[in-house]
C-alpha cells in the first residue's frame, strides 16, 4: 500500500462525506487489498465505547485480512500553540482545504473552539493524521469547505502514538499461536456477529445494489 497516496485518498473520502452535511460522520473505513469496508462508528464518548470499537476494528481488520484502518471522525479543538509560522511551511491543497495554521499559530486562534475533522490512517508501522477546520454556510450552517491544520497534521510511528490514540492500540497487536483461542479471540467473534457490524462488512459496492 502506498501509504502516502492512502491518506490523500482518505482525506478526500471524508471531505466528500460531510459536504453539504449539518455533521460530518463518525466512521471507520477497514482497507483490504481488495476491498473497502466502512464502519460506522456510533459513539465514542465514553472510555467503553471506545474499547468497544477499538475490538470492533481489529476483529474487521482480521476478518479480511486488511493492511490498514482509518478513522474519521469531526471534533471541536482549541489550538493554544502559538509560534511564528514557517514561510516554506506551507502546504498544497485544493481550494476546498486551505491551511489555516497561519492565522492560528501567530495567536488569531478564535476564543471559540475550532470545528474540525480528523482523518487518520492506521498501518501496522504508523499512524498518519490530518485535521481540518470545516467551514459552514452562515445561514444553513452546513458543511461547504475544509482548511487544512498544519498544526494537527503529524505521522509517527506506532510505538509513539499519543494517549489520545490509546483505544485503538490494539489494532495490530500480534495474533495468538495458531489453534489457541483466548477470550479475546471469542469477543472479537461475537462483535463480528453484530448486525449493525456484519452489515457494513459488506464492500461499498454490494451495499449500493441493496
Amino acid at each position: 500500500m502506498n501509504q502516502p497516496m492512502a491518506i490523500d485518498e482518505l482525506v478526500s473520502v471524508a471531505q466528500a462525506e460531510a459536504m453539504g452535511e449539518l455533521d460530518a460522520p463518525m466512521m471507520a473505513i477497514v482497507l483490504s487489498s481488495e476491498q473497502s469496508y466502512d464502519l460506522p462508528i456510533n459513539s465514542l464518548e465514553t472510555d467503553a465505547d471506545k474499547a468497544r470499537w477499538g475490538l470492533i476494528l481489529r476483529a474487521a481488520r482480521e476478518h479480511v485480512e486488511a493492511d490498514a484502518v482509518a478513522v474519521l471522525y469531526p471534533a471541536w479543538t482549541t489550538i493554544r500553540n502559538k509560534k511564528p509560522a514557517k514561510a516554506d511551511a506551507m502546504s498544497e491543497e485544493t481550494p476546498a482545504a486551505e491551511d489555516r495554521s497561519d492565522d492560528l499559530l501567530r495567536g488569531e486562534d478564535p476564543a471559540e473552539p475550532i470545528d474540525t475533522l480528523f482523518v487518520q490512517l492506521h498501518t501496522r508501522d504508523r499512524i498518519y493524521w490530518r485535521g481540518f477546520e470545516q467551514i459552514r454556510d452562515p445561514k444553513h450552517q452546513r458543511i461547504i469547505g475544509f482548511k487544512r491544520i498544519k498544526a494537527l497534521s503529524t505521522e509517527y510511528g506506532r510505538d509513539e502514538a499519543p494517549s489520545v490514540t490509546s483505544w485503538l492500540n490494539t489494532l495490530f497487536e500480534p495474533l495468538p499461536d495458531e489453534g489457541q483461542e483466548t477470550d479475546v479471540d471469542m469477543e472479537l467473534a461475537d462483535l463480528l456477529e453484530e448486525p449493525e457490524v456484519s452489515a457494513a462488512l459488506y464492500p461499498r459496492q454490494l451495499r449500493a445494489l441493496h
